[in-house]
């Protein structure tokens, strides 16, 4: 704008100099107002008083123009009316003047005729003279084009300038407008949709970025809703197939503990999946447990349906976490080893300043081209094993994310000498908050 403004008054001056240069007379021209009138009655006074009575009628006649009509010893009718600008003018100069004739002339707006303005009246008693001055500006056309072409260009150039940015604002505001309007009716007819530009006006910007915001965490909601949907189901298989090794094996596993605890945890895993589903807070209560212990218990479960799994863990580790996000963790990651290996070993151990979790396994590994797709949770995408089976691929996301709620740090290993490791950093300070 103050650009818009500055070019404006530049061009205004360069205009105003050429027309000045190009109109610019040599002789002086009288300046507008009543000064004129004034001067020429106040001359016309003093030609009278300085030639002989006789021949003071053609000197009258000489001088009258038809804006200035000089009387010489004849009364003129006027009709007095209310003095109009142009009449206080023409009487504050004359009395401003030295005029050569006494008293003080009789100054009257009288009426106009059916043809012309009205006229201003001037009446001297010594000696008898009336002069009739009409009652409009006498400029010249180059002066009058002189006066008014600075203030001309001015308001030309400032309304031309205010005409293109008022344009320019409508067309910046209409048409970000115009592309979210168009954004928000298409929504729905897309997967993820594209984020929109963030153009035009700040307010327009903070508009289109919320929208932006909006959609995304749409987009992401939607799909957290779906991968923890598949998630549940996916869980559910742990439990489910190790109460059906323990019917298939006969009364010798068929303990009451080991059902009642795996019953126990598919209510509770699905007790989280109404409450997520049902738009509340999916947030299980951390609790103040003993790590150690939960993976010795979680490793009993599959030792239980004869599953090689080895357990080596310092006692006690207590830890303020949730308890079923972590057995759901610690189950999916021995579920996904005992699918692929002969071998699973859980190693529990303090470090300096973190807590560490191995999972490890014996079996053919996972290329190291799949481990980061292995942990985004896109089931679109699902990486497999080096052997081949089919499986919904949905545990190691599912992991990650309960490590990133106790933030925490996961990566996808060689286990030596082969094999698959999965290894788990928590930070000590969730350990520490408990002392």
């Amino acid at each position: 704008m103050a650009l818009l403004l500055g070019g404006s008054a530049a061009v205004m001056l360069v205009l105003a100099a050429a027309a000045f240069l190009t109109l610019r007379t040599e002789d002086p021209m009288p300046p507008p107002g009543p000064w004129p009138d004034a001067i020429g009655i106040a001359t016309t006074l003093r030609a009278i008083a300085a030639v002989p009575e006789a021949d003071r009628e053609a000197i009258a006649a000489a001088l009258s123009t038809p804006d200035l009509i000089v009387v010489l010893n004849t009364a003129t009718p006027c009709r007095q009316e209310t003095d109009v600008f142009a009449t206080r003018t023409l009487r504050h100069a004359l009395y401003a003047l030295d005029m050569p004739a006494t008293p003080a002339p009789l100054v009257m707006n009288c009426a106009s005729d059916a043809w012309r303005s009205g006229l201003t009246r001037v009446s001297f008693d010594v000696p008898d003279v009336t002069f009739l001055v009409h009652n409009y500006a006498r400029v010249s056309g180059p002066g009058m084009i002189l006066a008014t072409l600075p203030i001309a260009l001015w308001i030309g150039t400032i309304a031309t300038g205010t005409a293109v940015l008022l344009l320019w604002s409508a067309w910046s505001v209409r048409r970000p407008l115009g592309v979210l309007a168009e954004a928000v009716s298409r929504y729905e007819a897309q997967d993820r949709p594209a984020p929109i530009d963030e153009t035009g006006p700040s307010e327009i910007r903070g508009v289109i970025r919320a929208f932006n915001g909006l959609q995304e965490r749409l987009a992401r909601s939607s799909e957290t809703r779906i991968c923890a949907l598949m998630g549940v189901a996916h869980d559910l298989r742990t439990p489910l197939t190790r109460l059906a090794l323990r019917v298939e094996m006969g009364d010798e596993y068929m303990r009451q503990d080991g059902l009642k605890r795996d019953i126990g945890l598919m209510k509770r895993m699905l007790d989280n999946a109404m409450s997520l589903f049902r738009g509340f807070d999916a947030t299980e209560e951390w609790e103040v447990v003993d790590l150690a212990a939960l993976v010795q218990e979680v490793s009993a479960d599959f030792v239980a349906v004869d599953r090689p799994v080895r357990t080596k863990a310092d006692y006690p580790i207590l830890l303020r976490c949730q308890p079923l996000a972590m057995t759901r963790a610690l189950g999916n990651l021995i579920e996904n080893g005992c699918r692929h290996a002969n071998n699973v070993s859980v190693t529990l151990r303090e470090e300096a300043c973190d807590l560490v979790l191995e999972v490890s396994d014996d079996g053919p590994g996972m290329p190291s081209r799949q481990r980061r797709e292995a942990l985004r949770g896109d089931t679109r995408k699902v990486p497999e094993r080096a052997d081949g089976a089919e499986h919904l691929g949905l545990g190691l996301p599912i992991v990650a994310e309960i490590v990133r709620r106790h933030q925490g740090r996961m990566a996808l290993l060689d286990a030596t000498p082969c094999g698959l490791m999965v290894r788990i950093v928590l930070p000590r300070t969730l350990s520490s908050a408990v002392a």
